[in-house]
């Protein structure tokens, strides 16, 4: 989608920041303590500490007390997502505010594709100096939240959702990655490596399928398809730069669908990744993508938004994916 720079749509005069970092996000457990001190030197900026989706919830109820313009998040993709969820379901905002991501937690990958990249302090400066004076160039660019319905559970929003192998992936990175330090985009790289690498030489622990009866915009009408990885998101950058979809309808979410024993895996790898299918990137050899606007899922098993795992069962009815809206997003 394309972008804007800020100064395009935003009004004149100092802008209020709302600040909300959890504490307990990857980069925080170091970094936590020069942002509360930077932040509270600065009179636009309100800074909310927080742990919990209450804590998330009792924060935004402040922040639009006092009408700030532009809520900050700094924390992972979980934190990013608990926000989204608060801000698109309850509402406690009349209107959206202008959204910032800095990258708090371990993953990022959410604001690696619309917010902020690098040392979470200068990124917070920069965007404090910018909410004062304008004088550096920031991007303003709309994207979906996706909103994801179980069955009779609260809805909940994200940016990025998963089944399949994708689970058995995030829990493996937990276990095996993350323990080494790794941050940001290199433990879910080498994940993915060895996610590939099982897939090619058919490893149960990552291509065992799990079925899915899938139905885009309608409720699935066929049976189940034996599922290696399904992927929804809004994002147009996944971490290392994949864009790993290539549908052509004008509609605002992403999916892709890998089903079970696909053909010619590792050959197929690179234009899977970059979103441009080749010869080998086919129906036939088990490789599916389009964009949609609904997504009707009945599955038995775990499925993830932005890294957080939830279980889905047949019996209480289908995982729904849709738009919860736009939001707008700041971006150097």
């Amino acid at each position: 989608m394309a972008s804007k720079t800020a100064q395009e749509v935003i009004p004149d005069g100092i802008l209020q920041i709302g600040l909300i970092s959890n504490r307990y996000s990857g980069r925080n457990k170091k970094n936590l303590a020069r942002i509360e001190t930077y932040a509270a030197q600065q009179s636009h900026i309100i800074h909310h500490v927080v742990h919990t989706p209450a804590d998330i919830s009792t924060a935004l109820d402040d922040l639009a007390h006092r009408s700030v313009d532009i809520i900050t998040v700094n924390g992972g993709d979980g934190t990013v997502a608990a926000t989204l969820t608060e801000l698109f379901v309850r509402r406690p905002f009349p209107r959206l505010p202008l959204l910032a991501l800095l990258p708090g937690g371990t993953t990022n990958m959410t604001a690696a594709d619309i917010g902020f990249r690098g040392n979470q302090l200068s990124s917070l400066h920069r965007l404090g100096s910018w909410a004062r004076n304008r004088k550096k160039e920031i991007q303003h660019i709309q994207r979906h939240v996706l909103r994801v319905q179980s069955g009779t559970e609260e809805p909940v929003c994200g940016m990025f959702f998963g089944a399949g192998t994708i689970t058995r992936g995030i829990e493996y990175c937990h276990a095996n990655v993350h323990s080494l330090g790794l941050r940001d985009e290199l433990g879910p790289g080498l994940t993915l490596l060895r996610t590939v690498w099982g897939i090619a030489r058919h490893d149960p622990r990552f291509a065992a399928p799990v079925p899915i009866a899938i139905g885009i915009n309608q409720p699935p009408q066929d049976k189940p398809v034996n599922t290696v990885l399904l992927l929804v998101s809004s994002l147009e950058r996944l971490f290392l730069g994949m864009h790993p979809y290539w549908g052509t309808e004008s509609t605002p979410l992403h999916f892709s669908l890998v089903t079970e024993r696909p053909a010619r895996v590792l050959r197929a790898l690179p234009a899977l990744l970059r979103g441009r299918p080749s010869r080998h990137v086919t129906r036939e050899n088990g490789y599916i993508s389009h964009n949609v606007s609904e997504l009707h899922l009945l599955l038995n098993g775990t499925y993830t938004l932005d890294g957080e795992l939830y279980e889905a069962r047949l019996e209480t009815g289908p995982v729904v994916i849709t738009s919860a809206g736009e939001a707008g997003f700041l971006r150097p």
